[in-house]
């Protein structure tokens, strides 16, 4: 497993001609997994990556076949992630009860499909992946702990 802290900042390079065309700045989480990789190249706003054109994601950099599968942002989640409205770190942690759990220290997720598989909240709690509902712009909601 890999996680959102340790992932920021790493370069995303293409595999075609090992060039280093940006950097992961934050992800767009969707039903559970990864949809996309927000990254920045010294653009206003950056591009994105879409998971499934990730050749390979590891500790030391993401990398993609070739430069064109970067993409300005295609809907409205993308423009939202591009003003940092998605970003899941350090934001307030609320269950489908209206329970308040802390924020996002971290999130950890499988390299290989983009599945979210855990959120640490605050010092070390940890809610299972599975329990991830969305993330909006205030809020990540998770179901709460009778609806696992």
């Amino acid at each position: 497993m890999t996680s959102f802290r340790s992932t920021r900042g790493i370069p995303v390079m293409t595999k075609s001609s090992a060039e280093q065309v940006g950097a992961v700045k934050h992800f767009v989480v969707t039903d559970g997994r990864i949809e996309a990789v927000h990254v920045d190249g010294g653009k206003k706003h950056g591009q994105f990556v879409r998971w499934t054109d990730i050749a390979a994601f590891g500790d030391d950099a993401v990398v993609v076949a070739d430069d064109d599968v970067l993409r300005d942002a295609s809907n409205d989640r993308e423009n939202r992630a591009l003003r940092d409205e998605l970003v899941m770190l350090d934001k307030r942690v609320l269950d489908d009860v209206g329970d308040e759990h802390g924020q996002v220290s971290d999130v950890t997720f499988d390299p290989i499909d983009g599945k979210i598989e855990s959120l640490t909240i605050g010092d070390g709690d940890t809610l299972s992946g599975d329990r991830l509902l969305g993330v909006g712009g205030y809020a990540v909601m998770v179901a709460g702990p009778d609806e696992r």
